[in-house]
């Protein structure tokens, strides 16, 4: 089986990657690196090829204008697009997406392996792989990792990106042959407000693993942090997200801020990307500059850190840090799809708070490491900061639970699901591939009963029937 994963967008390379060093180089890139080297272990998998966009930026590093890069045995990543192209935030990928379509249709032509399997990671991918899909009579799987739809619910602004974004996604969800989620959240609640009928043998939930943390030790985080805080040695709180306005990182930031007796007991470090070279004016640079003013307007130059770089180390130092010294990690977003950062906690004996908004619901359902609070009310934040930081027994208990799951969190048991998956949607298209144009049931399908309908019809975005542009 040769399998192929198209992911865009951001900075992916074979590791170690610079996590944040765009707004768009996040988790989903650890996602595709690691399920397709689990993949390839498979006995049945030959190769994995991850495409994804070529660019020539020296800051960002020469490697993005590299045609074939070796991940792994078997694993290789194909980047195509023109020669020194600059680099493209995901908005800016759009106006490219029949360059680079062409350019995989060209590829494919010319490989000397046949491709049995798409997998697209984000509605952009899904447009190449969709043209890839119906030229070789192969299955289109969609992964979408993050929606346009929750961010809309959770305040983001009604803006005409946002809502093409939106139909985007609701076609590729229409046209694929298969979705794979990572949570009930995703599958009973977030695809079903997009009004497509996906059946259950259409949309899996299969959970990922986690990606491996670097060697980074406690003492190596401390070095880190040490020089940013008056007292290194208080337990840690912990946040690492990308400085955008659904991460929530100002809600945090002023729940500490305003408890005097927290500042005392606990230090507050939050991770937000990096922040050389910010855009003025941009979301992330807005961010950032209101965690400054809160950190400013407070006084809290001495406990709360927000450094501008990091690097892999330094991360896993900061999460085996805050282990060490019975902090702890918060994921405060006011949607969160999955929560890839509170399965990394686990794996070094972190207790997590998170948001009761997503994906965060199953995973600490099933790892019972951490407490899930509202993330528009300081009141449980820092109530629940107060319970582990101030509870020798309960931040015990909630780090017991997190060491006994990390044997659960490897990415076998992601590979064997998907590759099953792709198995069963090779079996039904072989012969008889049907056609992508043929309309799926329309409505929502009746995983839950209170699932919310969408906050303006889809036709009414592209002002066309369907909502199809």
């Amino acid at each position: 089986m040769h399998i192929l994963h198209i992911a865009l967008g951001g900075c992916l390379r074979a590791p170690p990657v610079t996590y944040g060093l765009t707004p768009d180089t996040g988790g989903h890139i650890a996602y595709v690196l690691e399920a397709a080297k689990a993949q390839a272990r498979c006995p049945e998998v030959d190769h994995v090829t991850i495409v994804t966009r070529r660019f020539r930026d020296e800051r960002l590093g020469l490697i993005h204008d590299t045609e074939i890069e070796r991940v792994a045995e078997n694993v290789s990543i194909l980047r195509i697009g023109s020669a020194n192209a600059p680099y493209l935030e995901k908005d800016g990928l759009l106006s490219e997406l029949p360059v680079l379509t062409q350019a995989l249709l060209d590829h494919a032509t010319r490989a000397d392996r046949r491709i049995d399997i798409v997998h697209a990671h984000f509605a952009d991918a899904a447009v190449p792989g969709l043209a890839l899909a119906r030229a070789q009579s192969i299955p289109l799987l969609y992964t979408p990792h993050a929606l346009g739809m929750d961010k809309l619910l959770s305040g983001a602004a009604e803006c005409p990106a946002l809502k093409a974004r939106i139909v985007r996604e609701e076609e590729a969800m229409r046209r694929a042959d298969g979705i794979i989620v990572s949570t009930r959240d995703e599958a009973n609640r977030q695809i079903p407000r997009y009004g497509v009928g996906a059946s259950r043998a259409k949309l899996r939930v299969i959970a990922p693993g986690v990606p491996r943390l670097s060697s980074g030790s406690a003492d190596h985080g401390m070095e880190f942090i040490e020089g940013h805080l008056q007292a290194p040695e208080r337990p840690l709180i912990l946040a690492i997200a990308r400085p955008v306005e659904k991460k929530n990182l100002a809600f945090l930031a002023r729940t500490y801020a305003q408890d005097r007796e927290l500042q005392r007991k606990a230090n507050l470090v939050i991770l937000a990307g990096q922040q050389c070279g910010l855009i003025a004016g941009s979301e992330e640079a807005r961010v950032i500059d209101t965690l400054r003013e809160i950190r400013s307007e407070y006084g809290l130059a001495d406990c709360f850190a927000l450094p501008r770089r990091h690097e892999a180390d330094d991360v896993a130092g900061l999460y085996r840090l805050a282990a060490r010294s019975h902090g702890v990690f918060v994921n405060p977003a006011r949607h969160e799809p999955f929560g890839l950062t509170l399965l990394e906690a686990a794996c070094v004996g972190l207790p997590v708070i998170a948001t009761n908004q997503g994906g965060p619901v199953d995973i600490i359902g099933s790892l019972g490491h951490g407490i899930l609070i509202s993330p528009e009310s300081e009141a449980a934040l820092a109530g629940a900061l107060h319970r582990i930081i101030d509870g020798p027994a309960i931040w015990s208990s909630l780090a017991q639970n997190a060491r006994q799951a990390e044997a659960r969190l490897g990415w076998e048991g992601f590979a064997r699901g998907s590759i099953d998956f792709y198995r069963d949607l090779m079996s039904r298209t072989e012969g008889a591939y049907p056609s992508r144009n043929a309309a799926l049931p329309s409505g929502r399908v009746d995983l839950l009963p209170d699932i919310a309908p969408l906050p303006f019809a889809l036709a009414d975005i592209a002002g066309t029937p369907g909502g199809r542009p």
